[in-house]
């Protein structure tokens, strides 16, 4: 299954980098012409630089690497394309980007479980007003929500304890950790949620929600009796109405469905194997948890863009063949093989990064593991000093001796690290929100609405809940993740329109024209305003937003000229160095043509040289520009015979 890039951004790409490469342009001209007033006033890089002027030549070598991509991926490719020239301190480094989608997991709580609980909702197939009997006693097998798991593991031993909630349990104290609370259950057999809290569980508005125990048998309708793994539920009766929605709403807010701490654990697991290495799994455990990261990966890079449906029209990241089928949902001989590595490097306790090659890094679980308790261990409430202690955390282990040792000089671990970390935050995301706790509230709803289908669900791994879930977790997964789409994509816009703007302003300084000023700043005006209304599903919503706001410093630009645009020509502005430059930035870069500084730093002179030449025919068509037109001949009006003479019309040209 072949995933393509994000249709369009090769263009919002060549945009941006013209656009930024003429900005840098015309900062390089003003400094080659200080240097030759003698001027000293500019940055010592830059000073540095202008001693190799005169060298000619750059590194053009270019890699080409097949990868499938996100649309996360693209738009943080995109994000690093559209930085400024002189940003602000900070906002040029990776760091800047990790920072920004961590906080947004943490900014966007309650969106997130508002999707989960309206997700539920539609999978149970039940109204806002369906109501639960709580005279019925409802059971789930434990296997049905810890498809992960992690409840058979206790958080008191090896480094389980980082994907467990932080704390111990409190009824009515919110966040309840839940996951802790569910593991406690199973190692006391029998004894309810309210033996060992006075009291019932408490939801987010005070009122109690269930009981809850650990059991290993259920009587069947038959008569008969079932053994396993069980948690009995008894759902509360409420004051205000037995209705399921309050119920499910009020239960996922007393628990933290986006862990901060469980985001952190998994990132760093994506990463580094730490937990997968020490925790002993099996190959078919392992497997399974891979199988279901290709999944995660394939939802994160769909587009909807065809009535909520997946777009197989072209438009889509998904080629025309590929549909949302069992097919999705199945492993290539491509995958295995990559599974195979996998499994492989967990078995001998080494980990990769994308940027690294097949070097293989040996993991220091135990190292790995308390710098993750160190950020853990800083209060909630601080998420700032949390992911900034995460960041370090990251730097620390890349400067690691072992690893310094096995990574060839040119190689610059930390910064790999980092790429890497960053494109896989939305996958840990997600991995996180897959947890006893959350479907907990799945099982109780359904359990409630369809018993005859809970009772015969048989879930015995990851895989047997997607098949029986697909449309639970796509849908889920992909409007969790559009939430961090978003968040890039509001920085992106915020570049882009500085780009814009800088061009703008320098098109409206060239021209002798009153008029054009005008007309640029009322599109200055609009580059603060414009916005339409995003789907951050739907990947032709996204680049069409920001090829709007691209086009705009085409304004003035016409290529086709039918008569009722003639009659309005007066309006155009002329000829502009500014955006001809522009123009042939872009071209050169669709050539492959380095048209940025060179690697020493200096200046690209010879993009220098095709501002001066192309300022120059400006200058002389300014001066003594002329046009001279053909005029066909014309019908009279009725009262006359006849056509007028052709004749020769002259004109200005600037």
């Amino acid at each position: 299954m072949a995933l393509e890039s994000l249709p369009g951004t090769q263009e919002i790409k060549s945009k941006v980098k013209s656009y930024s490469t003429q900005n840098e342009t015309l900062e390089n001209s003003k400094l080659i012409k200080d240097i030759q007033k003698g001027a000293s006033s500019f940055d010592l890089s830059k000073s540095e630089a202008m001693k190799t002027l005169n060298d000619v030549g750059a590194d053009v070598k270019q890699r080409a690497q097949e990868q499938i991509k996100t649309v996360f991926d693209d738009l943080v490719d995109l994000f690093k394309e559209t930085i400024p020239s002189n940003p602000a301190e900070g906002s040029k480094t990776v760091d800047f980007l990790i920072k920004q989608v961590l906080s947004a997991s943490q900014n966007t709580k309650s969106r997130l479980g508002e999707i989960v609980a309206d997700e539920v909702m539609k999978t149970a197939g039940c109204s806002e007003e369906q109501t639960f009997d709580p005279s019925n006693k409802i059971y789930i097998r434990v296997s049905q929500i810890d498809i992960r798991n992690l409840l058979k593991n206790d958080p008191n031993e090896g480094s389980w304890d980082v994907r467990y909630e932080k704390g111990t349990p409190q009824n009515g104290v919110l966040p309840f950790q839940m996951n802790r609370e569910l593991f406690r259950l199973t190692q006391n057999q029998g004894q309810f949620f309210s033996s060992q809290y006075g009291g019932t569980y408490i939801g987010k508005t005070g009122n109690p929600l269930m009981d809850i125990q650990y059991v290993n048998q259920r009587p069947l309708q038959n008569g008969s009796i079932e053994y396993g793994d069980f948690f009995e539920i008894k759902i509360s009766n409420r004051i205000t109405g037995n209705n399921l929605s309050d119920f499910l709403r009020d239960y996922y807010g007393s628990i933290d469905i986006i862990d901060f701490n469980a985001i952190i654990a998994e990132v760093m697991n994506i990463l580094t194997n730490f937990i997968d290495i020490s925790a002993g799994f099996s190959k078919t455990e392992i497997e399974d948890q891979s199988n279901f990261g290709k999944i995660i990966q394939r939802i994160l890079g769909l587009c909807f863009d065809s009535r909520e449906e997946i777009d197989v029209q072209g438009t889509a990241k998904l080629s025309q063949l590929d549909n949302i089928d069992d097919s999705f949902f199945e492993m290539s001989s491509f995958d295995l093989k990559n599974i195979e590595e996998e499994i492989d490097n967990i078995v001998k306790g080494v980990t990769e990064f994308e940027d690294c090659g097949k070097i293989k890094f040996p993991v220091d679980t135990e190292s790995i593991t308390n710098q993750v308790r160190k950020v853990i261990d800083i209060d909630d409430s601080n998420t700032e000093q949390k992911i900034n202690e995460f960041i370090s955390s990251v730097e620390n282990i890349s400067n690691n001796q072992n690893w310094q040792i096995n990574a060839p000089n040119s190689l610059n671990i930390n910064v790999a690290i980092k790429n890497d970390l960053l494109k896989n935050i939305p996958k840990g995301i997600l991995l996180s929100i897959i947890s006893p706790k959350m479907l907990l509230g799945l099982m109780v709803v359904l359990s409630a609405i369809r018993p005859d289908f809970v009772n015969n669900l048989v879930i015995d791994s990851i895989k047997d809940f997607i098949n029986n879930f697909r449309t639970f977790i796509v849908e889920t997964m992909s409007k969790v993740a559009a939430i961090f789409v978003e968040e890039l994509f509001v920085l992106i816009k915020k570049n882009i329109k500085l780009l814009v703007e800088n061009l703008i302003l320098e098109i409206a300084r060239e021209s002798k024209s009153k008029q054009l000023q005008i007309i640029s700043t009322v599109i200055f005006l609009i580059t603060q305003t414009i916005s339409g209304i995003v789907d951050y599903r739907k990947c032709k919503s996204l680049v069409d937003e920001i090829l709007a706001l691209l086009n705009l410093a085409g304004a003035g630009i016409s290529t086709v000229i039918p008569s009722f645009a003639l009659a309005a020509s007066s309006i155009l502005g002329g000829f502009s160095p500014t955006r001809a430059m522009a123009l042939v930035t872009e071209n050169l870069q669709s050539l492959g043509l380095p048209t940025g500084d060179l690697p020493s730093g200096s200046p690209n002179v010879a993009l220098q040289a095709l501002q001066e030449q192309i300022k120059g025919t400006y200058e002389e068509q300014v001066k003594n520009g002329k046009v001279e037109i053909f005029m066909p001949p014309v019908a009279l009006p009725p009262i006359i015979a006849g056509l007028t003479a052709p004749g020769r019309g002259i004109g200005k040209a600037f």
